[in-house]
């Protein structure tokens, strides 16, 4: 069935104060609703301009029917209001009293109308009048039809409904209303409706779907287009009666323009935890009619928690003990009992201790697990037999540490030409480790001395534990060596051994020979760089070097050791010159000159990855495609391709985002989808996928 609106009220009340007051490019609809039911098809409509209702009222509608597929209309019948006469005799027959007060709201509506027309307008009144008189007409239009036309006698007698008793089951007909008359003003669309005449006994029915909370139960439902206005009613456990929830009609509102979905939602509190009660879903028609919709139950829970344990200070009773202990008030009736977490963080992951719930009398726990590398924080958390938890805040336990760091480890010793050494501690893994003393003798035979060291204050402090220290020693001297150990500490003061002894040569003054480049080979995303090394016997390493600017300093990008005769720079870009250079360094620290400048420029080849991980699926009768692409820094947009009925690959569509949904589906969508980036560069087609609309 198609239809203008939802809510034909709703419909014309916005459009009956809206529309009189403003022409909008001077065209006026006919809104039109319409359903099947086993009486025929039922129609009514309404116009959206006050005038073109006037005109209706006077000249009556014409009603013209055709079945789906054709484009021939018949005239089946024409509309108009109820004669005075008529209205009367209605009215003093009808019993039902709400129904009755409707109808006679609509008669002198009705017949108002047309006496008003023939009044003359007073201009002596003054603009402010008019206005005021507009208002107020407008007022009671707006009433008018919110207030009856849901009635389906009343919308007969105002010459708006009609029943068509001469359809056929299982067809699908199309029906116009149009107005017997034209407007000097507005240009007036008919309004047109498609009625299936297929049986649906579950048009109105719902899912309602039920959220459990502390004494309060919650309903969210997606809203059905063919009902409005929502009425509740409710049964506590043990009742038979449903009593009403709300006396006046609850609406779901819808900002303009917006296109999704929208629920219904409901809330009932100051409920009874852990006790059913029933409920029922009311909605009103297009047609004004109160239909049940859903019919659901549900239980409120317990979802308190107990008040949060206090955690007493965790203290080391034993060298493998830890005492946890804590305490806990207020309301505790339905405590079940307690749960003991570590971590090595007091906001970190904490991990249970125990398998099996603490009974809800314990106080203490003894942890025998816990790690002497790191640190280590409790948390308990109190459990009710309704399932909510509660935690306390963490607690950090100091532990009672004799255990020396392990022994440490020199990397490097150099010593520059100068005679500046520069020594490299690995660092230890120790978790309390506090930081190093550096010792040094002028040979092996001699007492090492402490020539510098460096700890950090507690364990709260942040600092890097230094791991590069510099010593300056002599170059004339009669010993030729110079000798390191180290020594680590941890926060309680416990000694490592001493290290492996390190030994520095004091250096000679002599650089080594400056390398030579022999060849340069530049491909998409590399350099290749081809020397000669430094033909010096003491060379400890080559280093190769990079700038984008002549004028800049130079940038290390590699070392490499002495044999090496070649180099390959990935860490490229396209279209960037660089230029490289090359320097030899001895075992004392002394480099060669530079060698001479080379460049390379990587070129771009213009191909780009395809997209991978192509899917489709369908949903609500559309192909949705998906698809995965690696970060890149250039601006991509996908091409989409689809093969047409011919089978012929035809570009179809162009997004910027890794999904595309196709509003025109075909029973079988054959798709492939190609990468263009915004330098010209571009993928090959990716893998084909097919995907059939049942």
């Amino acid at each position: 069935m198609k239809k203008i609106n939802t809510y034909l009220i709703l419909f014309c009340l916005a459009y009956s104060i809206d529309a009189i007051a403003q022409i909008d490019g001077a065209k006026s609809k006919i809104a039109t609703i319409g359903r099947y039911t086993s009486k025929g098809t039922e129609l009514r409509w309404i116009p959206d301009n006050k005038t073109i209702l006037q005109l209706g009222f006077k000249n009556g509608f014409t009603i013209e029917r055709s079945e789906a597929g054709r484009n021939q209309f018949e005239n089946i019948a024409t509309i108009k209001p109820f004669e005075k006469t008529k209205w009367e005799q209605l009215i003093t027959e009808e019993k039902d009293t709400t129904t009755k007060s409707n109808l006679e709201l609509a008669m002198e509506f009705l017949f108002a109308e047309n006496e008003r027309e023939k009044s003359v307008i007073d201009l002596e009144a003054g603009i402010a009048t008019l206005n005021e008189m507009k208002s107020k007409e407008d007022m009671v239009y707006a009433i008018f039809l919110f207030t009856v036309i849901k009635e389906a006698k009343v919308a007969e007698a105002l010459g708006l409904s009609y029943t068509d008793q001469s359809v056929l089951a299982n067809k699908v007909y199309t029906y116009k209303i149009k107005l017997n008359a034209k407007s000097k003003i507005y240009s007036i669309e008919d309004g047109v409706i498609d009625i299936r005449t297929f049986p649906n006994k579950n048009q109105y029915q719902n899912e309602v779907f039920v959220f459990a909370g502390d004494k309060e139960l919650s309903f969210a439902w997606k809203i059905n287009n063919d009902i409005s206005g929502y009425f509740v009613e409710r049964a506590a456990e043990g009742e038979t009666n449903f009593k009403p929830l709300n006396t006046t009609a609850f609406y779901v509102a819808k900002g303009q323009g917006y296109e999704g979905n929208v629920n219904g939602t409901f809330k009932d509190d100051s409920l009874t935890n852990y006790k059913w009660y029933r409920y029922r879903f009311y909605g009103n028609t297009a047609f004004g009619e109160k239909v049940l919709f859903a019919e659901v139950k549900g239980m409120p829970k317990d979802l308190t928690p107990p008040d949060a344990p206090i955690l007493k200070l965790p203290k080391q009773i034993k060298p493998n003990e830890v005492l946890i202990e804590w305490d806990i008030y207020g309301n505790i009736n339905d405590l079940k009992g307690f749960i003991i977490a570590r971590s090595q963080k007091d906001s970190g992951e904490f991990k249970i201790l125990h398998k099996s719930l603490l009974s809800n009398k314990t106080r203490k726990y003894v942890d025998t697990e816990f790690n002497t590398q790191t640190n280590n924080y409790y948390v308990v958390y109190a459990l009710d037999t309704a399932g909510n938890i509660s935690a306390s805040y963490p607690g950090y336990v100091t532990l009672i540490d004799s255990t020396p760091p392990e022994k440490p480890e020199i990397i490097s010793a150099i010593i520059d030409s100068v005679g500046i050494v520069k020594l490299k501690i690995k660092l230890g893994k120790e978790k309390d480790l506090k930081g190093y003393r550096i010792y040094k003798a002028n040979s092996a035979e001699h007492e090492l001395s402490v020539i510098e060291e460096f700890f950090k204050k507690d364990k709260s402090d942040t600092t890097s534990i230094k791991l590069i220290y510099n010593d300056t020693v002599g170059l004339n001297s009669l010993t030729s060596k110079i000798y390191y150990r180290v020594k680590a500490l941890d926060f309680n003061y416990n000694q490592s051994p001493f290290s492996d002894i390190s030994i520095v040569k004091r250096p000679d003054t002599i650089p080594p020979t400056t390398p030579v480049f022999t060849n340069v080979i530049v491909k998409e995303k590399q350099v290749e760089l081809y020397f000669a090394p430094s033909e010096s016997r003491d060379v400890a390493e080559q280093i190769i070097y990079r700038k984008t600017d002549i004028n800049a300093d130079w940038n290390i990008i590699l070392k490499l050791s002495p044999d090496v005769k070649m180099a390959i720079d990935t860490n490229v870009k396209t279209g960037v010159l660089y230029y490289y250079s090359l320097r030899a360094k001895d075992e004392s620290n002394l480099f060669s000159k530079y060698a001479n400048t080379v460049t390379g420029k990587p070129f771009d080849t213009g191909v780009r990855p395809p997209i991978i991980n192509l899917t489709s699926n369908v949903q609500d009768k559309k192909v949705v495609l998906k698809w995965d692409y690696p970060k890149t820094e250039k601006e991509v947009f996908f091409v989409i391709y689809k093969k047409d009925l011919k089978g012929q690959l035809l570009q179809y569509a162009r997004v910027k985002e890794k999904i595309f949904i196709d509003n025109n589906s075909g029973k079988e969508n054959t798709y492939t989808i190609k990468v263009i980036t915004k330098d010209g560069g571009q993928s090959i087609l990716s893998k084909f996928v097919t995907q059939r609309l049942e």
